[in-house]
This record gives structure tokens, sequence and C-alpha cells, in this order.
């Protein structure tokens, strides 16, 4: 049986029928005395593993059946995987986080009482004293004692409780002998975070007769390593710690909401899994989250590049340029020119054979106005030249629509602008770069570019 109740207990046993949680009322206690020990006086056990972990203790790693949400949220910033966490480091970040380990490797929630964290929900002897169970006292190696509940009910034990654990399925409930309270541990223990549920059916005529009971309970011990109901661990070895907790089933939500907390871990657990693991995964593979503004600066550094670029290149094109006309149009056989160093240059008049090739381009081009300015503007009569009699010999500078050229025409250096020697051109442009062609042919002065001819 999981307890035995004497008949001197029974009335008293009465009056913990119901679970009213006085622990409620109590103000939460914290486990951080510098002089920490891992005893059952506290439920620290993230504290009891990081210790171990420092000292070198391993353990085997944890293959849940999912893991919590919550457990990803704090090991997605740091580019941490839980699966690769050692084993110990593992328990301590599902513990602090709230969880507790089912049968199966099923992680489960644990909601603390009141204001307490994981950290503080072990249960004090003083406390399963005043609900009236009784203790097996035994000895340990280092001369304290270890505690285990014996006579106790399921109400009782629940009273004395300071967290909820939601509910889970364990198979082996009914047969399970181990203990729902204990204090005491081994101080270099490697603690477990198992979770298992003490099912049993009692007669009790103070209860009205057989009475159910269910309660969870924390086991810092594998099942295999703990000792039976009623029994002490062998000479020379350690108790452990068990931590009772009540069922989430038996509470509304509106009583959760308001006397429970959801744990959302410890400042200390998250910078210990910083320091220690988020920067060997940053080294071993590349934050993808970090890529962004690394691609937006070069994005910009490119773009300021290229405006400056821009900005050169046409200022450039703008000063070789002065001396010359704005080129803006598509169509290659007419051409501005003028002596890059103000010399005068007289141009024979262009052949009037030339007419009708010059007429049949610019009606592709579909412009009337255009062929008036070319063929009939009284500034352009006797400057066309013919195109053959040019010859270009380098590029001065290159603008959106029109380049520049050095030319050598009739024994001298010219400028000579041009459109480019593309066919995305409109017709528009062509008649605009005929207009500034007349308006160019029309203007003389010293301190001007010369104007030669159209080819």
């Amino acid at each position: 049986m999981q307890w035995r109740v004497l008949p001197a207990l029974l009335a008293s046993l009465a009056h913990a029928q119901t679970v009213t949680f006085r622990s409620l009322e109590e103000a939460s206690s914290t486990s951080s005395s510098s002089s920490f020990v891992f005893n059952g006086s506290n439920s620290d056990i993230a504290r009891q593993l990081y210790i171990r972990h420092q000292a070198g203790d391993t353990g085997d790693r944890v293959s849940l059946t999912a893991v919590p949400t919550v457990v990803k949220d704090r090991l997605d910033p740091l580019n941490v995987e839980f699966n690769d966490l050692p084993g110990l480091v593992q328990r301590a970040v599902l513990w602090d986080s709230g969880f507790a380990i089912a049968p199966g490797n099923v992680p489960v929630q644990i909601w603390p009482m009141g204001d307490r964290s994981m950290a503080d929900i072990a249960v004090q002897q003083y406390e399963v004293s005043s609900v009236q169970c009784t203790f097996t006292i035994c000895s340990q190696p280092d001369g304290d004692i270890a505690l285990y509940s014996h006579t106790c009910t399921g109400y009782q034990m629940q009273n004395t409780s300071h967290c909820v654990a939601d509910t889970f399925s364990d198979g082996a409930a009914a047969t399970y002998l181990g203990n729902m309270w204990a204090s005491g541990a081994d101080p270099d223990v490697v603690p477990e975070i198992e979770l298992r549920d003490h099912t049993w059916s009692e007669n009790i005529s103070a209860f009205g007769g057989v009475t159910d009971f269910s309660v969870y309970v924390v086991h810092t011990v594998s099942s295999s390593k703990e000792v039976a109901w009623g029994a002490c661990p062998a000479d020379g070895e350690y108790g452990a710690v068990s931590i009772p907790c009540a069922r989430r089933d038996q509470f509304t939500d509106e009583f959760m909401a308001q006397n429970t907390t959801t744990p959302t871990g410890s400042a200390w657990v998250t910078t210990w899994l910083t320091d220690e693991f988020a920067n060997d995964a940053y080294d071993d593979s590349f934050n993808l989250i970090l890529l962004v503004p690394i691609i937006l600066g070069a994005l910009v550094v490119v773009g300021l590049g290229w405006f400056c670029w821009r900005r050169r290149a046409k200022q450039s094109a703008h000063k070789s340029t002065a001396a010359a006309f704005e080129v803006e149009a598509d169509s290659v056989p007419f051409m501005a020119m003028g002596t890059p160093e103000l010399h005068p240059t007289m141009m024979s008049s262009h052949p009037t054979t030339q007419g009708s090739t010059v007429s049949s381009h610019y009606e592709s081009a579909g412009s009337n106005k255009t062929l008036k300015i070319l063929l009939g503007s009284a500034q352009l009569q006797g400057k066309r030249i013919p195109f053959d009699s040019i010859v270009f010999e380098r590029a001065l500078s290159k603008g959106a629509s029109g380049e520049v050229w050095v030319c050598e025409y009739n024994g001298q250096k010219v400028a000579a602008k041009r459109l480019l020697q593309s066919k995305e051109q409109k017709a528009e442009n062509v008649q605009a770069f005929a207009e500034e062609i007349e308006l160019s042919a029309s203007l003389v002065h010293p301190h001007i570019v010369e104007f030669i001819g159209v080819a």
C-alpha cells in the first residue's frame, strides 16, 4: 500500500479532504544563498545541474516527444538547438522554463503557486508535519538525515503542494511504490526531473469508504533507483528530493489565472546559455539574422558608389562637352561638329544628292519637322558635309543618349557630337537634336565654339 492510516489519526485526516493550499498565504523563499546546497530545502534543480555541469559531470541527452514552445523561444535568439545541448543543460533549461519529464519523454508543464518560481516549490518538513503526515527517517553518509513521507493521504499531500502539474499518462502509476515527498540528497547528485503519477485507492471510513487518490510528484532520481515506500537507502547512500504537485484537472481556469504563475525562465540561466553555448553556435553556423543588415549595408554602399560615379561622370561629360552641342537623338547620319580649341573652320556644303537618303532616314523616325529643320533651315545652308569625310579617333565622353568624339576633318582636329548607337531613341529626341543643331549654327561669338557643320 502507498500509505497506512493509524486509528488515532482518522479524525484529523477527515479535515484534510479539501485542497486549501495554505501555501498561497505564505511568503515564497528563494535559494539565492551563496552557500547553495541541494538537499530538499529548495527546488533549484537548474542551479544544481549547472554546478554539476561546471564540475564536468555528464548525462544522456533527452529526446523529447516535442520541444516546448517556450523552450524554443528561449533558444532560438541564441541560435541554439535544444537537441544539441548536453544532457544536464537540457534538463536545466526544461526545469527553469517550467517543465518536468513524464514517462515516454513527454514534457509536462508545471505552474508554481502564487509568486513562487521553479526554484522554490519544494515542500519543507514542517509543512508536511503540519498536515499530520508521518515520516520514514534515514541516515546519510554526511551525518544529515534523509526524510520520506510515510503515512499521508493524497488530500494531505496536495495541501502542502506549491505547484500544479498538467495532466499526463503514466501506465505504471497504480504499481509505482515511490515516495510522494522526500528531503535529503547527495550534494554532488545530478538530479533528474522525472514526473510520476502516484495513484492508489484506500478504504478510509472517515472519508466514506474507498477513496481514490492521485498525486503528481517530481523525482530527482530515476524510478529504478528510487527506494520503495517505507524503506531507506542502502548504507553509504544518500536520500533524494521528491516534490509533490497537484493535478491541473482539479482546478478551474479562473483559479489557475489568479493563483499560479507561468514560468518564463530565469535571467541567470539565459546568461549561462548565452555565455557558454550561443557563441559556439554563432561560430559554427552563420546566423541568417545577421545576413539581412549585411546585405542592406552592402546595397547602400553600392548605391552610394553608383550615385557618386554617375554624378562625377555627368560632371565630366558636362565639362568636356561645354564647347559642343547637347546630343539628344537616335539617327547616326546627323552630327554637330566644332573645333575643340575655337579655331575657325569653314565647311563645304552637303551634296544635294544626299537629300533623298536624309529624307528616308527621318521619315522612318516619323518627324516632318525634323526634315524641315535639317533640309530647309537657313542656318544650315552650306553647312552639310559628307559623313565619310569625318575620321572618328577617340571618344571623349559619353552621356545618357549621346557621346562626344575627337575627330579629324579637312586636316583639323574637331569635336563631334553624335547620338548613341541605340535603337531606343524616340522621334521627339531626334527632333530636339535637330533643333539644337539649328540653334548652334545660329550662334556666332569669339568666346564660344564655332559651328562647322552637320553630317
